[in-house]
């Protein structure tokens, strides 16, 4: 078992192979690269988390030519510890 410790405003970014291989409209795969991309720019912007997850989902979407053909989740988690 491995474990980490989070500080305030850490992301932890959960996601699947149907996002990162999916097709754009030429046909290539949208790959890792553009996903890293767009998430760093996104959070070097300073970008709220549900607002790069939002941005991001769109990307994805928006390259396709009709449907997706794998499933293609994201789960974006931003760490805030409770008040004490």
């Amino acid at each position: 078992m491995h474990g980490i410790t989070l500080r305030p405003g850490d992301r932890v970014l959960l996601y699947t192979d149907g996002v990162t291989e999916a097709r754009t409209r030429d046909g290539d795969e949208s790959g890792m690269e553009r996903f890293a991309d767009h998430v760093i720019r996104a959070t070097a912007a300073g970008e709220l988390a549900p607002e790069t997850l939002r941005k991001l989902i769109h990307s994805v979407l928006d390259a396709q030519p009709g449907r997706l053909r794998d499933d293609a989740t994201i789960l974006l988690v931003e760490w805030w510890p409770p008040s004490l």
